[in-house]
This record gives C-alpha cells, sequence and structure tokens, in this order.
C-alpha cells in the first residue's frame, strides 16, 4: 500500500507502508482462558508503552521540533484579538490552538492527530508572513487534502529559527489536539507500526466470525448472528476512527464521513442489545428485562435514524454510555442466575462501558486524561477486548451446550430403544395369548363336535321323554352352549389392535404442543376427524408426537396444521409446516438415526423413531417438502386397519 503526500510547492513524496493480519486458533482447547489473559495482558503493555512512543516521535533528533508544552489552546475571545491582528478570519463553533516552533528549518508535516473534521484552518506565521497551510470544509473530498493520508496533515515549510502555527478545527465534540510533527521517514516508520498493529486487531477480529457462522445451526441462531454484527460494526468503527474508511471506502463522501462514527456507533448498540436478549435468555428468564430492551431497541433505531438528520454525536455517546451501565447491571444479574458464560459477558459489557465513559470525557468534556495518548487508540483495544470476551462467552456456552445435547441424544436414544423393546414385549405377551386362545378354542371345538353326536344318538336312543331324558338333553345343550360362548370369546379377543379414534387423540396432541407453539408465535391448529382406525394408540401418538416436535422446532414463524385426508386405499393423517422445507437429496438421509438438517436443534432420532415405528405399525411415512416454503407429513394407514 503507498501514500501519496504532496508537500508545500507541489513536491510528492511516496512513503510505503505495509499491513498484517493474524488468524489465531483461540477455541480449541482448555487453554481459551490462558490465552485470552495473555493477549489482553500484552495489550495492557502496548496501551502502557503508546505515550512513551508517542513522546519519542515528538521529541525525535535530527533537527525536528519538539511540540511537547508547544501547543497552547486559546479562548475564542483571545483568538479572536490575535487572528483579527494577523488579518485572519475569526471562525467559531471549533477549537483554535497555537503551536509554536522553533526548528532548523526544513520541510515537515504537522499531524493534528484527527481522522477528520467538519472545517479545519491551519495558517503558518514566520518572518512577519502568515500564510494557510491547509484549509478543508464540510464539502472537501479526500481528494482535496494536500497530504492524503488517514489523519489531517498540515505541509510545513520551515525556515530556521521560531514559528508559530495557528490551527482550527470543528469535528465532534470537543476533541483535545495532540499534534506531532514529522518528517516523511518517521511518518513511513510510525505508519508501519501503526498498519501492522491495526491489522493485528482486525485480523484477530476477523479471525473471530467463524464462532458465529459455527454457532449459526446451534441453539439460538439468532444470538449468534448479532454476534457477528457485533465484530462487523466493531471492525469498521475502528477503521472509522483510524481514518481508513474514508481513505478507501468512501472517500468521496466528506458528509457521510462526518455521519459515520455515530451510525456506526448506533448501530453496534442495536447489535449489543439483540445479543443480550438472546444471550441471557430473557426471552424465558427475564421477561421484564425483555420489554425493556425492546423499547432501549427502539429508541436506538430512532435515535440513529435523527442522527442522519441532526448530526446527534453527543447524544448518542451518552446514549451508549447510559446502555453500558445498564447492560452491566443486566450482566451481573445473569451471573447471579447462573446463566452460562454469563461472567464473559459481564466483562465484555465492562469494556462496553469504560470506552464510551473514555470518549465522553475526551470528547464531550474535553478533558486530557492520558498525556501523549490517542483518544482514537481506546475503541481499538475496547472493540478488541470485547470482540474477545463476547466470543469466549459465545464459545463457552455453545461448548455446554453440545454437552448437554450429547448426552440428550444418548437418553433420547436408550428411550427409543425401552419403547421399542416394550411394544415388541408387549406384541409377544399378546401373541402368546392369543396362541392360548386359539388352542382353546381348537379344543373347545373338537369337544363341541363329540357332545353333538352324543346328543343326537341319545335322542335316538330314547325318543320317550321323561325326567331323565329332559335332564341329559338339558345337560348336554348347556355344555355345547358353553363351549359355543368360550369359542366367541376367543373369536373376539382375537383381535389384538386396539380402535382408536383421532379425533380424541388430535386433542390430545394440541393440548400437549400448544404452549410450546404459542411461545414462538406460531399458530397450531388441529382439524377434528370421524375416522376410527386399529392398531396400538401407544405407538400412533408417539408417531405424531415426534412429527409434531420437529414441526414446532424447525418452523420459526406461521403455522402447523394436523388433520386427516381420504386416500384410495387408507387414509392419511397429515401434518402441515411453514418451515425451512427439506430437500429432497436431504430426506432419506434425515431417516438415518442421528441425521440433522443444516437448521436442526434435535438429535437426529425424530424422524428414525417415526420410520420405524410406522414400519412396526403396517404404516407407510411419506414425506413432500419445498425448500422455503414447508414440508408435509402424511402417515398412510391402510383401509385393512380402518374400523
Amino acid at each position: 500500500m503507498f501514500i501519496k503526500m504532496t508537500i508545500g510547492n507541489g513536491d510528492r513524496i511516496m512513503i510505503t507502508s505495509s499491513g498484517a493480519s493474524l488468524f489465531s486458533r483461540f477455541f480449541t482447547s482448555g487453554l481459551l482462558a490462558v490465552r485470552l489473559r495473555a493477549l489482553w495482558m500484552a495489550l495492557l503493555l502496548c496501551c502502557c508503552a503508546a505515550p512513551t512512543l508517542a513522546q519519542v516521535c515528538a521529541e525525535s533528533a535530527d533537527g525536528q521540533a519538539s511540540l511537547r508544552g508547544c501547543v497552547h489552546a486559546l479562548p475564542d475571545a483571545a483568538a479572536a484579538q490575535v487572528l483579527t491582528a494577523l488579518g485572519l478570519p475569526v471562525l467559531t463553533g471549533g477549537e483554535w490552538y497555537r503551536i509554536d516552533l522553533s526548528t532548523a528549518g526544513g520541510r515537515y508535516l504537522l499531524d493534528i492527530g484527527l481522522p477528520d473534521a467538519y472545517r479545519v484552518q491551519v495558517y503558518q506565521q514566520q518572518g512577519g508572513q502568515v500564510r494557510s497551510v491547509l484549509a478543508l470544509g464540510t464539502a472537501s473530498t479526500y481528494a482535496d487534502r494536500p497530504v492524503q493520508h488517514r489523519r489531517l496533515m498540515a505541509p510545513l515549510s520551515l525556515a530556521p529559527g521560531a514559528a508559530t502555527v495557528y490551527v482550527y478545527y470543528h469535528s465532534h465534540g470537543k476533541m483535545l489536539m495532540q499534534a506531532r510533527l514529522w518528517n516523511a521517514d518517521q511518518l513511513n516508520a510510525s505508519d508501519t507500526e501503526e498498519h501492522l498493529f491495526s491489522g493485528l486487531v482486525v485480523g484477530i477480529m476477523l479471525a473471530m466470525v467463524p464462532v458465529a457462522v459455527l454457532g449459526l445451526g446451534g441453539q439460538r441462531a439468532l444470538g449468534y448472528r448479532m454476534y457477528g454484527a457485533i465484530v462487523l460494526t466493531n471492525i469498521l468503527f475502528v477503521g472509522q476512527v483510524e481514518g481508513y474508511n474514508f481513505a478507501f471506502l468512501w472517500p468521496g463522501a466528506p458528509a457521510w464521513n462526518m455521519l459515520a462514527p455515530g451510525v456506526l456507533g448506533g448501530l453496534s448498540l442495536m447489535a449489543h442489545i439483540g445479543f443480550a436478549m438472546d444471550f441471557m435468555q430473557m426471552r424465558t428468564r427475564m421477561p421484564q428485562l425483555l420489554r425493556w430492551h425492546r423499547a432501549l431497541l427502539a429508541v436506538c433505531v430512532l435515535t440513529v435514524a435523527a442522527h442522519l438528520i441532526y448530526e446527534l454525536d453527543t447524544l448518542l455517546t451518552i446514549q451508549m454510555l447510559a446502555y453500558s451501565g445498564f447492560g452491566c447491571a443486566v450482566a451481573f444479574i445473569g451471573v447471579r442466575r447462573r446463566i452460562e458464560a454469563a461472567r464473559f459477558y459481564l466483562l465484555g459489557t465492562s469494556i462496553l462501558m469504560f470506552i464510551p465513559l473514555i470518549l465522553f470525557i475526551f470528547v464531550v468534556l474535553g478533558v486530557q486524561l492520558v498525556p501523549f495518548f490517542s483518544v482514537l487508540s481506546f475503541p481499538k483495544f475496547g472493540g478488541l477486548g470485547e470482540t474477545l470476551l463476547f466470543g469466549a462467552a459465545v464459545v463457552s456456552q455453545f461448548q455446554k451446550f453440545n454437552a448437554r445435547q450429547a448426552e440428550s441424544r444418548l437418553l433420547r436414544l436408550a428411550e427409543a430403544e425401552q419403547l421399542l423393546l416394550a411394544e415388541q414385549t408387549k406384541l409377544a405377551a399378546l401373541e402368546q395369548a392369543n396362541e392360548r386362545l386359539l388352542r382353546l378354542a381348537t379344543a373347545s371345538h373338537d369337544i363341541a363336535q363329540p357332545l353333538a353326536s352324543l346328543r343326537l344318538a341319545f335322542s335316538a336312543l330314547a325318543p320317550q321323554h321323561g325326567p331323565i331324558a329332559e335332564h341329559i338333553d338339558t345337560t348336554l345343550a348347556y355344555a355345547q352352549s358353553l363351549l359355543k360362548d368360550l369359542i366367541e370369546q376367543a373369536r373376539q379377543d382375537q383381535r389384538l389392535p386396539e380402535p382408536i379414534v383421532l379425533t380424541s387423540m388430535f386433542g390430545q396432541l394440541g393440548q400437549a404442543f400448544q404452549a410450546e407453539a404459542s411461545v414462538k408465535g406460531l399458530r397450531l391448529s388441529v382439524r377434528a376427524s370421524d375416522v376410527r382406525v386399529t392398531g396400538s394408540s401407544l405407538l400412533l401418538y408417539r408417531i405424531l408426537a415426534n412429527l409434531l416436535a420437529n414441526a414446532v422446532r424447525h418452523t420459526s414463524s406461521g403455522r402447523i396444521v394436523l388433520g386427516t385426508r381420504r386416500r384410495p386405499g387408507g387414509v392419511e393423517i397429515q401434518l402441515f409446516d411453514t418451515g425451512p422445507g427439506i430437500p429432497a437429496p436431504a430426506r432419506e438421509r434425515l431417516l438415518q438415526p442421528f441425521e440433522q438438517g443444516g437448521h436442526s436443534e434435535g438429535f437426529g432420532l425424530g424422524l428414525f423413531i417415526v420410520k420405524n415405528l410406522c414400519q412396526q405399525c403396517g404404516y407407510a411415512l411419506r414425506i413432500a417438502s419445498t425448500p422455503g416454503r414447508g414440508s408435509c407429513f402424511a402417515v398412510f394407514i391402510p383401509s385393512t386397519l380402518m374400523c
């Protein structure tokens, strides 16, 4: 990358600079906490070292002027008096500074320390002459800068001796000026270091993006998307305050460039609010705080919209500061309620509170807390620390969720095996009882034949009617009736399947899943049916419960309908949903154990259990689906199993 600068009389200097990026695997082992602490300590050391580096640059050798103690803020009255005496225009609404220099002469670059400003004027006074060296306004593009650098630079051509530079700028708030004087070689070396460190910070942030991608198929996909939005807005905000965005993204849009810090800060705040609502499980565990966060989100949207018209930088900064304190309180509540990874989130929100506070003190109040340390470096460190801590919270929560999922899979599989075993045992017992009844009916039939013959023979041998003959005939008739009743009872008990009223079963299913569907905002409709089938009510209920659970889990909006439809040769129990749908190549795969779709949150056993139970009951499972529109799961019951 090259930076072109035009100095003084039009001479051009080409300064080469380099950048760097880093991809680091932070979340691959149990050393996560150790790595985070080590990285954070390194950042703190960089922060501590930064003032010394700035001082060395300002006091470097080779005849360079030292600006330490040479920069003086001018009150409006004093500035007006001096500027009038010099014949310069008096500008109000911004900040005036006087810089007293004593140099050996040469060409220098005065670094004002700001990436942009609504208006900036720099005048050089030496030898009784005053000339303008930098004049930019609200309509000035990046190409209008005499020194095309990511920070505002004023080219100075100084003779040996004393000189005075007057600087006026109107920027965001009351930003204190931290001016430095460079020559081309020093600026090149400084830019190389700063680009390297900025590339390192952005590279680490980009390395966290796979964390969001990894979690999209997890338990709370919205929270992972909001984390990705936090990372993206942090990267853009760092690029904005460092001046990269105006130099490379929108160099021809100065008006938007001045609005961008507030817009990016507001978008980052919205992403934080959305992340907090999902990560802290407010829908189920903190409903009152959920309503507050939704209200804050609406206020933030309105403020950002108003900022595009009225330039509300100070209000946005105060808003971020107020929410950061509120977010810390919410995070503390989460820690007390033992929400997973809430401690990482508390540390992240603490950084979120610290950075706007520093910016508020520096920018709005105009207080210089740390000498020779630029306020523009705080968003870089804060964004990095916040990204890492929130990423650690996401990964920790995701790992615990996966552990619970694995344990639940095993329990679910054991439950399914026990269910199948119980049904098989029940069927085996019924078959054994049926065999006994058949043997008893066979024996009764065999006994009934001799009794009928005996009765017939007796009537032929003793045609006369008398008390003894009547008694014997009555006894034989009674024995025949007992055997007949026994055979009829065996015939009735031979029907193993029980009658099932679908309307009653549908009502039970609707009551079981109505609450879960309502929580997700789904409409669950159960259509009454007068169809009666035979079979195992336990198995059929299990089949339909698994299908309903899958439909509620995978449908994010819309409705679910359960009903029946008569088909040639039988009847279909149909379940419609408006979920993501299943592509045709994936349908057979999803019928296998532990196979899930791209958006699944379950265990990969539901359809496998349904398929096995349908085969056991003599039903047929049919799946029709359109990706993006929904699915229909149908259980076909042949007419042979209908009442």
